[in-house]
């Protein structure tokens, strides 16, 4: 009987063990949006947490930015921010009820919009970012229809 409580407790080390790992591992999105004259800005998001529902986003210049534990100047928390639109070198930042996020770098050739639309507005356009369909979510889905 003392084997097979060995065992167990084995058994249940490594495997909670693996999954501990591989649940508590930080998940780095980023999203490259750049003007016609070139310029590269970045929508990034990190999910962090034993479920990943503690998320934290930034719009930045900087590819890196929230890559390391305690860059967080400049950033929104919260699962879905806002939604985006991205068109003609001007980025959309879409939030229902109230703009919740400013960005605080300037960019050269980008312009942004911020608009607090209607739930029946943010539920449209919220379904087509799911599936990519002219407006995206933060970090992006990859849903098909």
């Amino acid at each position: 009987m003392k084997i097979y409580n060995t065992l167990y407790f084995l058994f249940l080390f490594f495997s909670l063990n693996s999954c501990s790992n591989s649940i508590t591992d930080d998940s780095f999105n980023s999203k490259q949006l750049v003007s016609s004259k070139g310029e590269k800005i970045y929508i990034n998001s990190i999910n962090r947490g034993v479920t990943g529902d503690y998320q934290l986003s930034i719009i930045s210049k900087n590819p890196h930015s929230l890559k390391e534990i305690d860059d967080t100047v400049g950033v929104v928390e919260g699962l879905d921010p806002f939604i985006y639109s991205f068109n003609n070198d001007t980025l959309t930042l879409f939030f229902y009820d109230s703009v919740h996020y400013k960005i605080k770098e300037k960019f050269k050739t980008i312009m942004v919009n911020y608009i607090v639309v209607s739930d029946s507005t943010y539920l449209l356009i919220s379904e087509k970012a799911l599936y990519n369909f002219g407006y995206f979510s933060v970090p992006a889905k990859n849903m098909t229809k």
